[in-house]
């Protein structure tokens, strides 16, 4: 019988053992912790970094930005009826005196013609600097806002008037463009004959910010001479960032605007020039100009209106580079 009680109590310490374990948690306190999840710990943030790595290495890099390009757009439709313009003042070989000159007020006689701010308009230039555009040709000119800041010195001077599309493109109908020449100061003999084949720079100008960079257009102006394939012609050459060599063409036919597409961000000149049937230069004041544009696409882009009254301007042809 004692032997039995013995053997009892052992049963019983042997069943409130676990009974204990479970109600003060047992001894899974003093145990090491379990294993992170897999892709946790640092030898999972290790291989994470080294997989970005590869991917990285792997993943090709952005397409790069299509070349420049020089394209020959669509010839607009012509006005009906054609405007024209006029100087009425100054009047050809006008002798005006040196004191007075910069005051001196340019007046237009246009007609058949609408102008309106940031639409339709004149290009107004003297002697081939950046044109002036003219949104009320009624309202006279002051010869110094036409010179870009410069003095207007004594000798012979010419001023040239055309009209204008909403997007620069010139009119180039005839009786459209006006040409006269004028003196400050002293008169003397003319060195400039207005009756030569003479190239009348337009565009492009300036800076071209947004999406205005995109498709800026090239134009110009021609009196005294007619353009036809392996003659006169005028050359149309284009340096700055993203050409290798320099993007070239010949304008063969009067009319038809160029535009040069995919600029990228810097600066570029632009040159034309009147060359002959031996793509030499004809003699002439303005019959080579090189003008500086700058490219910014980052920029916000400032209203550009389309033109009104003329076809759009698609492109039809491009220049490749040449080397």
């Amino acid at each position: 019988m004692k032997g039995f009680t013995k053997i009892l109590g052992l049963v019983a310490v042997v069943a409130v053992a676990p009974l204990a374990q479970i109600a003060c948690g047992g001894n899974d306190s003093n145990l090491p912790p379990p294993p992170p999840p897999p892709g946790t710990g640092v030898a999972s943030s290790t291989s994470s970094a080294a997989a970005s790595e590869t991917a990285a290495a792997t993943t090709p890099p952005p397409p790069a930005p299509p070349p420049p390009a020089l394209v020959l757009g669509a010839e607009s439709d012509a006005p009906s009826p054609a405007p024209t313009v006029r100087i009425a003042e100054p009047t050809e070989g006008m002798s005006i005196a040196k004191d007075k000159a910069a005051d001196f007020l340019v007046k237009l006689d246009v007609k058949n013609w609408s102008t309106a701010m940031g639409s339709s308009h004149v290009h107004l230039i003297l002697d081939n600097k950046p044109y002036k555009p003219i949104y009320d040709t009624k309202k006279p000119v002051k010869l110094s806002e036409l010179t870009g800041g410069e003095a207007l010195a004594e000798g012979e001077h010419v001023i040239v008037a055309f009209p204008s599309r909403a997007n620069h493109e010139s009119v180039k109908t005839k009786g459209a463009m006006a040409i006269t020449s004028f003196w400050v100061g002293k008169k003397g003999k003319a060195t400039i004959d207005l009756k030569k084949p003479m190239l009348i720079y337009s565009r492009p100008k300036g800076e071209y910010k947004g999406l205005q960079a995109s498709h800026v257009i090239v134009d110009f102006q021609l009196a005294n001479d007619t353009l036809a394939t392996g003659k006169d012609h005028v050359d149309i050459t284009v340096l700055g960032p993203g050409i290798p060599d320099k993007l070239e063409a010949k304008a063969d036919k009067f009319g038809p605007p160029y535009f040069l597409d995919n600029l990228q961000d810097g600066t570029y000149t632009v040159k034309t020039e009147l060359l002959d049937g031996e793509n030499k230069l004809i003699p002439g004041a303005w019959n080579s100009t090189t003008r500086t544009i700058t490219i910014n696409r980052e920029a916000q882009s400032e209203p550009m209106p389309m033109p009104m009254g003329s076809a759009s301007a698609a492109p039809s042809g491009s220049a490749a580079p040449k080397k």
